[in-house]
């Protein structure tokens, strides 16, 4: 389902017929499999609109899995995070549906998009949400709270060897709850991949694909068998290399700007310049690391960024010292 002409109208309307022809009770979503099923997958794409490059996979795997549709063992759902965003190629409409799952906005399009998707999120048993990020990064990576069930998910998807993490009473961000965060908060196991930069690709295509078929294989396989689906904690050989946030570096104003042309997972030392805060003042590394979610906001003719700025304009990020088991499990 991905080829150089792919393009993001055709992708949306290829998920919405098969949507049609296997809906579930939410908009924008895909449910495959007996609803009478014990163990249930949710998969999500596209949480932030400009992140599609998961998309075509997903279309994939709908149709490899309608194929076998009477006789799945697991019951699957496929949503799109956020379609008008996707339409309009931005990363939101009016908020970030990202930060929305506290689930008390009921008045902004994304808030109304989290009441629904919690309608499926509360039923999954494993979550898998696929991202991307704004700027290029040379290799995928998981990002979420420490979970032992999601972790060890995630290294059975061998599908990224990084992995930026933290304690699970630490929130992502102070702009609201994420997602998968809403749902380890329920007590279920779930797993944030990042992609690699955002858009259509064949990185991506591959690398959803490929992780997903060995989500659903082993599944499939656990259930013939009856047994609940849970991978093995991996061998110390196979452990994903494990990384904590070192710093995170607040929106300083619309007069600061990073540096061009900084990386995902690039490596920085303590007192490098990043950008300047505003003229004349510059943006300094408070310690060494490696780079995480700079943002290069969209500006307007005098330089001043678009939209209103929140958050963080960079995070650094630095291994972790001993396993976030030992640390936090």
């Amino acid at each position: 389902m991905f080829s150089q002409e792919t393009n993001i109208s055709t992708l949306l309307e290829a998920f919405e017929q098969r949507a049609r022809l296997y809906p579930s009770a939410v908009p924008h979503c895909v449910q495959l499999g007996s609803k009478d099923a014990t163990f249930k997958v949710v998969v999500g794409s596209a949480i932030h609109g400009n992140e599609t490059g998961s998309i075509p996979a997903v279309i994939s795997m709908i149709d490899d899995l309608s194929e076998d549709n009477g006789s799945l063992n697991a019951q699957y759902f496929f949503f799109l995070g956020n379609p008008d965003a996707i339409r309009a190629g931005t990363r939101f409409v009016e908020r970030d549906l990202n930060r929305c799952f506290d689930l008390k906005d009921n008045t902004s399009l994304e808030g109304k998009r989290s009441l629904e998707l919690a309608k499926i999120l509360e039923k999954a048993d494993l979550f898998v949400d696929y991202h991307q990020t704004n700027q290029p990064c040379t290799f995928p990576f998981f990002t979420f709270a420490y979970h032992e069930e999601s972790y060890c998910w995630a290294a059975h998807m061998n599908a990224a060897e990084h992995f930026v993490t933290r304690d699970m009473k630490i929130a992502f961000s102070s702009e609201g709850m994420c997602g998968d965060e809403w749902v380890r908060r329920n007590g279920k196991p779930a797993v944030t991949l990042e992609l690699g930069k955002a858009g259509l690709s064949h990185h991506a295509y591959r690398t959803t694909l490929s992780s997903l078929q060995r989500i659903i294989g082993f599944v499939e396989t656990e259930l013939d068998h009856k047994r609940s689906p849970r991978p093995i904690t991996p061998p110390a050989d196979l452990d994903l290399k494990c990384f904590e946030v070192a710093a995170k570096l607040p929106w300083p104003g619309d007069d600061a700007a990073l540096r061009p042309g900084l990386e995902n997972f690039q490596e920085v030392v303590q007192g490098e310049e990043l950008g300047v805060v505003r003229p004349g003042e510059k943006l300094l590394a408070p310690v060494s690391g490696f780079l995480m979610f700079p943002k290069y906001p969209k500006r307007d003719a005098q330089g001043r960024p678009v939209e209103a700025q929140g958050g963080d304009i960079v995070q650094i990020v630095r291994p972790l010292s001993q396993h976030p088991r030992t640390l936090w499990g």
